[in-house]
Order: structure tokens, then sequence, then C-alpha cells
């Protein structure tokens, strides 16, 4: 699809990224910079996806719920 051209093409919304580019964005965060970028989603292991959540909420506080 072609880039809009027009004074309201910025107020559109963006598609968003694929997943493989969203996976090239993180890694090259993490090579570059150290910052691990992870979706609970994506931690198969229970305990762990819980720790990563657990110490989330202590940083940033709770997220709020989906409706």
């Amino acid at each position: 699809m072609r880039d809009l051209r027009s004074s309201l093409a910025r107020h559109m919304p963006r598609s968003p990224a694929e997943a493989e580019q969203l996976h090239r964005m993180r890694a090259a965060v993490w090579h570059g910079q150290g910052i691990a970028v992870l979706r609970p989603d994506d931690v198969s292991d229970d305990w762990i996806r819980q720790a990563i959540v657990n110490e989330a909420d202590r940083l940033y506080g709770k997220r709020k719920e989906e409706a």
C-alpha cells in the first residue's frame, strides 16, 4: 500500500508492525542497549512469566485490565 499524501495523513492509524519486524526490533534493543523487551505471553515457563509480571508491576505499576 502506498503512503498517504495529505495533511490529514498523520492522523490516520498506522498498521501494526509485523511480528517478525517486532522481533528484530526487540533483538536490536537487547544487543545494542542491553534492554530486554518481553511479552509475558511469549514466556512458556509459568514461574518465570509470573516473576517477570511481578517485577514489571513493582517497577511500573499494575497494568489496566483490558475490556
